[in-house]
């Protein structure tokens, strides 16, 4: 978000704890990671999210979304619904060629379906497309 990116992985500490965010971000998320239940992980992570929720609604390139966390279904896990954000700026892409080109990214950040992520076959189903499904590309 603030078009700062590590030159490559072994910098991506580094880089972070330059951005204006990281004064706020960084003690939540190690709290996060030294966190022992699933509870006090969540207290720091949620408003880490909730953070980055806002810094998205900053940038004005949709427009603004709730930043707060809820309830994931009746589930006492807080989430963001990450796909709202998704969703909101793929909405906002005007040129049809850009619009069809396919995801890219691990398939768990399209698919939120156990049933598809954990059988390879359903995955590659769901990425290459029926057809091409059936070409048997992992051979």
């Amino acid at each position: 978000m603030n078009r700062v990116h590590p030159p490559y992985s072994k910098w991506l500490g580094t880089a972070f704890a330059e951005l204006p965010c990281a004064e706020t971000l960084t003690p939540l998320l190690s709290a996060a990671l030294a966190a022992r239940t699933w509870q006090e992980r969540e207290r720091h992570l949620s408003p880490a999210y909730e953070l980055a929720a806002g810094m998205h609604n900053d940038l004005g390139l949709t427009e603004p979304l709730e930043t707060k966390a809820r309830y994931f279904h009746t589930r006492p896990f807080l989430v963001m619904d990450g796909y709202r954000f998704t969703d909101t700026l793929m909405a906002t892409i005007n040129d049809p060629q850009v619009r069809s080109l396919p995801p890219v990214g691990a398939i768990d950040q399209f698919v939120d379906s156990t049933d598809v992520t954990q059988f390879a076959n359903r995955r590659k189903r769901y990425i290459t497309g029926p057809v091409l499904a059936t070409l048997h590309l992992d051979k």
